[in-house]
C-alpha cells in the first residue's frame, strides 16, 4: 500500500539542467524556424528585424517546454506515490498523450500564453502605430495552437520518461484519477 502522506518534489525542484537543456534546444530550433516563416524580408531581403516578436518566438518554446516537462514529471511522480499505476508499457504516446490530464494542462498553459503573447503583440503594435489595424493573425494563431502542440507533446515525453524511471508494476492497470489528492475534478 502506497504512503498516502508522500512528500512530493516541488514544481520548482522538477526544472533541472536537464530540463532547461532540452527546452533551451527546442526553444533554439523552434524559434529558428519561426523566425524564417514569420520574417523572410528581414532575413532575404534586408528588411527591418522585428524585435518583440523575435524574441517571443524563442522565449514562448523555452517556457511552454520547461513548464510542460515539470508538469508530466510531477503528474507521474504523483501517481507512482499515490500508486495510480501510471502508463503501461504497450499503451502508445497517443494514449498516454491524451490521458493523466495532459491535454488540460496543456490547453490552459497554452490559453495563457497565447493571451499573453496577444497582449503584448496588441499594445507594442497600438503604441508604435496607434491601431491595431495590422495585429499579424498568423502569429497570434502561432501564439496559441504551438504552445497547445509543444505543451502536449513535452508533457508526454516527460511523464513518460519519468514513469519509466519509476519502480512500477508494467501490468497493473491505472486506478482513476479522481482519487488523486489536490486534483480538479
Amino acid at each position: 500500500m502506497p504512503d498516502r502522506n508522500p512528500t512530493l518534489p516541488t514544481f520548482a525542484s522538477l526544472i533541472g539542467k536537464d530540463i532547461v537543456s532540452r527546452a533551451f534546444f527546442v526553444a533554439l530550433v523552434l524559434g529558428s524556424v519561426l523566425t524564417l516563416v514569420n520574417q523572410p524580408n528581414a532575413i532575404f531581403r534586408g528588411a527591418a528585424v522585428q524585435i518583440l516578436p523575435l524574441v517571443l518566438v524563442y522565449l514562448t518554446p523555452f517556457i511552454v517546454v520547461t513548464i510542460s516537462q515539470a508538469l508530466g514529471s510531477h503528474r507521474a511522480i504523483r501517481e507512482a506515490q499515490f500508486g495510480l499505476g501510471g502508463t503501461r508499457r504497450n499503451d502508445g504516446f497517443f494514449v498516454t498523450a491524451m490521458s493523466h490530464g495532459i491535454p488540460m494542462r496543456a490547453l490552459f498553459l497554452a490559453a495563457i500564453v497565447g493571451i499573453t503573447n496577444t497582449l503584448i503583440t496588441a499594445l507594442s503594435l497600438l503604441v508604435s502605430s496607434g491601431t491595431l489595424s495590422n495585429l499579424p493573425t498568423t502569429i497570434l494563431g502561432q501564439a496559441f495552437i504551438l504552445p497547445m502542440l509543444f505543451g502536449l507533446i513535452s508533457q508526454t515525453i516527460s511523464y513518460r520518461r519519468a514513469v519509466a524511471a519509476t519502480n512500477h508494476n508494467p501490468n497493473q492497470s491505472p486506478k482513476p484519477l479522481s482519487n488523486l489528492p489536490g486534483e480538479l475534478s
